[in-house]
This record gives structure tokens, C-alpha cells and sequence, in this order.
């Protein structure tokens, strides 16, 4: 047991990640600031193990310490289709983990209200009156809210359509100047897809320094190896750089998936982050909505305080039947091979407004929008899609 901390919080955040130590940032900036907050993380948050990358329109809360942002993005589709997309009102950011954690743990614990345990959670149980968090440096208790950022889903129910998101990237230094620092690529589908949805994109920090990272939407992961060849080929035959320094490394898997998760699983559990179902299922894309649904979250805290009433969980907020619908018809195309990925993203891109195409995967648009979007791609592989997606709730 750690004899230096008190046991009882009124808010544990259980995984001091990406979406934990957001979920702090705001309640720190919130009406909830003075109330006492636990962060478990089992690791010490400095290194660079993350790149976030994201569109948005005007600033962030973390604007001043995005790594770099551009107003346009190469597009290299399907039949050679390439073109640099203005994307007009947005401007796509790379936020560093390493810059996340130097930015907002020194701010949290400036506030003595917010402690931070560096520990292994064992489990997490929650009876009406107070939720437990049991670590390998002791028991702790939220009167509140424990917020849960580590159990995640198996993602593994067969009705269900579960894709994973895996990729593996390289900081290369060049000798040369070789790239253009204003000219990002965002989806260089010119490899061999090998029937699944395969992509490389380039993020420029200087003209001799780039982020190349090799992504595949699929059920199935590669070995090391395989990864490490695309990669290579990849800035070799389709870059043209032979001579060049790999400095950072980082790799991941994300799910895609629209199987249903249990976001309250009991009284004083919320989860959070993937955990939560954050991710949006057909892209894999969570940093943006995650920072939509906590700050979301927060105020509905804030105004169960204001009104001195305890809060009622309504259920997911992150869900929209519609939307929820469309990653699901995605995901079956996908998966059941119906149309080739680069085709889908290239039509997408090449016969609507760039910046459209962005509000559309960020769930911004309206219903008539998504249908009108929708007709750039040929409707029979969709169709199918929404077929395979009604029988499998029948089922």
C-alpha cells in the first residue's frame, strides 16, 4: 500500500493516456477543478510514443503546441488519380505525444487537487455508492466517478463487423533536402493493396525530415518483418531515397469496429477512450472525437453540480443512428471485399469538395450531405453492404 496518498477521491481516472490526461486537462479548466482527482497510469508519460494527427477548423486546445499544421494535402488514388487537395476552411495538425505530456501533466499538478500514481490496475468494481480501484500499490475509492480508459473490448462478437486499424512509421533524416515542408501526403495508395485498404502517408517536418507511416485497414495483423519491407520499399521505388537515418519508431493497432460498447457498466464506471467507443468505427479515428466527448462529458459533470443533483448517465452520447450506420455499411464493404478501398476513398476525394470529405468522416455533415457525398461511390457495393449490415442484427 502507498502510505503517502490518501485513499478516497472523488474522481479516479483509471489510465493516464491520451484520453485520461484530456479528460483532466478539462476537468482542470472546469467547475470541478477544487474537487480531488487520481490519475493510475502504470507508466511515466515522457516519451514519444504517439503521433496525433487530425483536421480542424480554427484553433485547438492544445494550439500552441501543434507540431506542425497545413492547409493542403497530396492524394495519391486509384488509376493514378493524384492531386494536392485544398482543404480550404481546415487545417490538418500533427500533435507529438511527447509535446501532449511536457504540455498538460506540469499544468495538472500545479493543481494539488490532482495526484498522479504510477501503478498497475488489477480491477475495477463499483457497487451504488462508491467504485473501487484495486492496483499493485493498494486500494483506492471514488465517491464520484471512476473513469475507465483500460478496459477495453475484445472486439471479437460475430455479428458484428471488427476491422483493426495497424500501422508502423519512421522519422527518417535525410542528408539532402528532399521534402516539401508544406506538402504533406495524406493517402498515398500507390502499393500493393493485397485485396485489403493499404496506405502510406508523409508528414514533413523539414525538407531532410519526415513521418513515413505505413497503414492497413484489415482483420488480420503482419509479422515485423513485413511491415519494416513496405516501409522500405515504400521510400525507396516510390520516394526515390536511398540514402537516409530511421531516428524515432512507433507502430499501433486501433479498432475498427461498430460492435456496441458498454459505456457505464455500472453506477460510478464511466469508460472512456476506446474503452468507450470513441473511435470512429469505419476510419479509426479518435483523437478529434475523443476531445469532442469528454469535453461533452465534463459539462454534463459541471451542470449535475451546478444543479446540486447527482449525474445521470443517459447512455452514449457518442452514438448517431445514421452515422452509426454508414461506418457499419463501410466496414462491410470492406471486410466482404465489395469494392477495392482506394477506388472508395478516391472517388470520394476526386468528386467532392476536399473539405467536405473531411466534415463527412468527422460525422459534421447533414443527412442530405451524406447522401449526396454517397452517390460519388457506385451504390451496388453499398447496397450489398447495407444488406450484409441488416442481417447481421437479425442474427
Amino acid at each position: 500500500m502507498n502510505q503517502n496518498l490518501p485513499n478516497t477521491y472523488q474522481y479516479i481516472i483509471a489510465g493516464g493516456g491520451m484520453a485520461g490526461l484530456s479528460l483532466a486537462f478539462y476537468l482542470n479548466k472546469s467547475l470541478l477543478k477544487n474537487e480531488s482527482i487520481l490519475i493510475i497510469d502504470r507508466d511515466v508519460k515522457q516519451a514519444n510514443d504517439h503521433t496525433w494527427c487530425f483536421w480542424e477548423q480554427g484553433n485547438s486546445p492544445f494550439e500552441e503546441i501543434i507540431y506542425r499544421k497545413w492547409k493542403g494535402l497530396w492524394f495519391y488514388g486509384h488509376q493514378d488519380f493524384a492531386s494536392f487537395l485544398n482543404i480550404e476552411e481546415y487545417f490538418y495538425k500533427m500533435l507529438r505525444g511527447e509535446d501532449f505530456y511536457q504540455y498538460l501533466i506540469p499544468q495538472l499538478k500545479k493543481n494539488p487537487n490532482i495526484t498522479f500514481l504510477q501503478a498497475d490496475i488489477e480491477y475495477i468494481e463499483s457497487t451504488v455508492d462508491e467504485a473501487t480501484v484495486m492496483t499493485n500499490q493498494g486500494v483506492f475509492k471514488a465517491k464520484a466517478f471512476v473513469f475507465d480508459s483500460i478496459k477495453v473490448s475484445k472486439f471479437n462478437q460475430a455479428k458484428y463487423h471488427n476491422m483493426l486499424q495497424h500501422f508502423k512509421g519512421w522519422v527518417i533524416e535525410t542528408s539532402q533536402a528532399i521534402f516539401k515542408p508544406e506538402e504533406p501526403t495524406l493517402f498515398d495508395f500507390r502499393i500493393e493493396q493485397q485485396n485489403e485498404c493499404r496506405f502510406v502517408y508523409v508528414l514533413p517536418h523539414s525538407e531532410t525530415k519526415a513521418l513515413i507511416e505505413f497503414t492497413i485497414f484489415s482483420d488480420n495483423l503482419l509479422d515485423e518483418a513485413s511491415y519494416n519491407d513496405a516501409l522500405k520499399q515504400y521510400i525507396q521505388e516510390i520516394l526515390k531515397i536511398e540514402d537516409y537515418q530511421i531516428t524515432e519508431i512507433e507502430s499501433g493497432v486501433i479498432p475498427m469496429s461498430d460492435e456496441p460498447q458498454v459505456i457505464s457498466p455500472s453506477p460510478k464506471v464511466i469508460r472512456i477512450g476506446t474503452a468507450g467507443g470513441y473511435v470512429k468505427a469505419s476510419t479509426g479515428y479518435s483523437f478529434q472525437r475523443t476531445q469532442r466527448f469528454l469535453q461533452q462529458l465534463v459539462q454534463d459533470l459541471e451542470e449535475a453540480k451546478r444543479k446540486n443533483i447527482p449525474l445521470t448517465f443517459k447512455g452514449n452520447f457518442c452514438s448517431n443512428t445514421w452515422k452509426a450506420l454508414l461506418d457499419s455499411i463501410l466496414l462491410n464493404v470492406m471486410l466482404h471485399k465489395r469494392m477495392p478501398a482506394d477506388e472508395i476513398f478516391t472517388k470520394l476525394f476526386k468528386y467532392n469538395r476536399p473539405a467536405d470529405v473531411l466534415k463527412f468522416l468527422d460525422e459534421d455533415t447533414s443527412m442530405l450531405k451524406d447522401i449526396s457525398i454517397m452517390q460519388s461511390v457506385p451504390p451496388f457495393p453499398f447496397i450489398l453492404g447495407l444488406k450484409g449490415v441488416l442481417l447481421s442484427k437479425l442474427y
